[in-house]
């Protein structure tokens, strides 16, 4: 999995498109930073992401997270996770498929809630907070296809 982790950071840094249409999401100013949270920190401390938390440690995308310069993470609550069923562990059983189902979940520069909201439907649950290197937004859904 650790070769995995360079092509991780590729992907993740190249990645920014936003809407079906083709439009690239404008960045937007970072929020104000979070006392040294990273967007993992933020995720981990939260008792609604714990399935989340634990596949981005699965995958190693936790560490990619860690550095960098400024992600927006929309997060899954547990909830959406078991909507997915028995898939979750289907995914488990394939490193690089689950992977490809977070780095869906994972956007280089901080975009705001309402422009997730517009750009992907998706539906923010609870959004814009702030992280030292980026913004995550709860979602209720998996993104297993972009």
């Amino acid at each position: 999995m650790k070769k995995n982790m360079f092509i991780s950071t590729a992907l993740i840094l190249g990645v920014l498109v936003f809407s079906a249409t083709g439009a690239v999401a404008q960045i937007v100013e970072q929020q104000p930073e979070a006392q040294g949270e990273t967007v993992v920190d933020v995720i981990n401390s939260s008792e609604n992401h714990t399935v989340m938390a634990s596949l981005l440690q699965e995958t190693e995308l936790d560490a990619t997270l860690r550095q960098g310069p400024s992600f927006t993470v929309l997060a899954p609550t547990d909830e959406a996770f078991a909507e997915l069923g028995d898939a979750v562990t289907e995914l488990q059983a394939n490193p690089e498929q689950l992977q490809q189902v977070l780095l869906n979940h994972l956007f280089q520069g901080a975009a705001s809630a309402e422009e997730v909201q517009e750009a992907l439907d998706v539906n923010v649950e609870t959004g814009d907070l702030p992280a030292s290197n980026g913004v995550v937004h709860s979602i209720d859904s998996v993104i297993l296809e972009r």
